[in-house]
């Protein structure tokens, strides 16, 4: 029994693609669908992860070689501010398969995090929680990057024990954090009944505080007449490959030719260096365009088991849905305001950090740029009209930055490694950082266990303010 158990470890559950292919197949029988529907969801998800780990490989042998030269002529590093860098790195071999037991140890993570969602919103009489996280990619996403970089910064969390109680902590995180923005997407919807669950929950719940002292919402971005070419910059393929080309290109010039033929072999000598220079900030968008798809592939079936267990199980309860459903209820010149001003205050961030000769130098990514800034930049307009909105996003953009230095730095100092990017969204910079600073210095299960505790009350404080309106939606439905 323990060989089987054993082998079983070692070849299924050690995979990441299988251990969610089976929690979506349970899932799915759970429901009472038949066989070969579960079956169909368990091998699509496996695929969808395989192509992610394809589109994440690819992304570190781009990247490497361009770090290696930037290193060898500069004496610097480079890393991307962007969650699916970081991601491929964590998919890896130098990530989570260089620490035994991580990859199955995260994957628990996670589901422990989704039963802890569950039972608090099943629960919410007494805990106060409204809003089932129903973004399983994003609950996914942050879980197992977390875990890991919690690995890295205090190896006394490296057992299956803390991963439990981490995900416990990312379950409350989870169902408290989508629970804060209720009330401003009420607001901003006109009373659609959702809330966001995504990771700049605690970002919108600021945005709404402070953006009333920047503006009047009748000033309104709707009013601000952009020009039309910047509309291409809505589609991540084409933002990813000029964004590469800007900084990664401007990098390539910088270190010479020499220098990248010597470090990368595939750069042949028939090859001319602006055509591979083109080449690899291209292959950067491929790649990206990869792992992308093979998350879209995993996640569709991994959010059809877990909205349709949600809606058997927990009615009444507020659905936490992406961030890019509040696009649907702000002008589409607002998340362009968002990306571009988002964009502006990085830019003069890694200007900074140059100046000031920084050791790392920092590339914009897609990702956080377009998504955490263009949600941040609605609800600012919302309260605040496009006064809001351009200096929200500004002053997140140079967050964005100066946080990724700051936790790049932070995670080499104290674990010795050197991370390709960082997942720069609102909740990350600001509850995640602020949680791996804590955990390394006070240790891994009482820092958890204080932010558990700290995050159960401040909600409760939380219902107790808004307690006249807290339950609307159950009325409204």
């Amino acid at each position: 029994m323990f060989t089987f158990l054993q082998m079983l470890s070692s070849n299924i559950l050690t995979q990441p693609a299988y251990f969610i292919g089976i929690m979506v197949f349970i899932g799915l029988l759970a429901m009472k669908k038949p066989f070969h529907e579960a079956l169909a969801g368990f091998i699509k998800t496996a695929v969808g992860f395989f192509i992610l780990t394809i589109g994440s490989g690819g992304l570190t042998s781009t990247f490497k070689p361009i770090i290696d030269a930037l290193g060898t002529k500069f004496q610097m590093e480079a890393a991307v501010v962007d969650t699916y860098f970081l991601m491929g790195q964590m998919y890896g071999d130098t990530g989570l398969f260089s620490i035994e037991g991580a990859v199955v140890w995260t994957m628990f993570a996670f589901a422990v995090s989704i039963a802890v969602n569950f039972i608090l919103v099943i629960l919410n009489k007494w805990t106060r929680c409204r809003t089932l996280y129903v973004t399983g990619h994003t609950l996914q996403g942050y879980t197992t990057l977390m875990m890991w970089l919690v690995y890295l910064v205090c190896p006394a969390a490296r057992n299956m024990g803390f991963t439990i109680l981490f995900g416990a902590l990312c379950g409350v995180w989870a169902a408290v954090g989508s629970n804060i923005t209720v009330e401003a997407t009420q607001n901003l919807t006109g009373g659609a009944g959702f809330a966001i669950g995504h990771q700049e929950m605690l970002g919108i719940w600021f945005t709404d505080k402070i953006a009333g002292f920047f503006g009047k919402p009748e000033d309104s971005v709707e009013n601000i007449q952009l020009p039309g070419f910047l509309s291409i910059f809505k589609d991540n393929v084409v933002s990813t490959a000029i964004l590469m080309t800007i900084f990664f290109g401007g990098l390539m010039l910088v270190i010479g030719e020499p220098a990248m033929r010597e470090i990368d072999s595939t750069f042949t000598a028939t090859t001319l260096f602006i055509v591979y220079i083109i080449t690899k900030c291209i292959y950067f968008s491929v790649y990206m365009y990869i792992l992308l798809a093979g998350v879209r592939m995993f996640v569709a079936e991994l959010m059809k088991a877990f909205e349709g267990i949600s809606q058997k199980l927990i009615k009444g309860s507020m659905p936490a849905v992406d961030c890019a459903v509040a696009f649907n209820y702000a002008h589409p010149n607002v998340p362009l305001i968002g990306f571009i001003f988002g964009f502006f205050g990085q830019i003069i961030a890694i200007a900074g950090l140059l100046i000031f000769k920084s050791p790392l130098f920092l590339v914009p990514g897609f990702v956080p740029l377009f998504f955490d800034n263009a949600t941040i930049a609605i609800y600012a307009n919302k309260r605040g009209g496009k006064n809001a909105a351009i200096l929200c996003s500004i002053l997140n953009g140079l967050f964005q930055v100066l946080i990724s230095f700051v936790m790049i730095m932070f995670v080499k100092g104290v674990g010795g490694y050197s991370l390709s990017a960082w997942p720069a969204f609102f909740d990350n910079n600001t509850f995640f950082a602020g949680l791996m600073v804590v955990i390394h210095f006070v240790g891994p299960y009482g820092g958890a266990m204080i932010a558990i505790i700290a995050l159960l009350a401040l909600n409760q404080l939380y219902y107790r303010k808004h307690k006249a309106v807290y339950y609307n939606h159950i009325k409204e439905n």
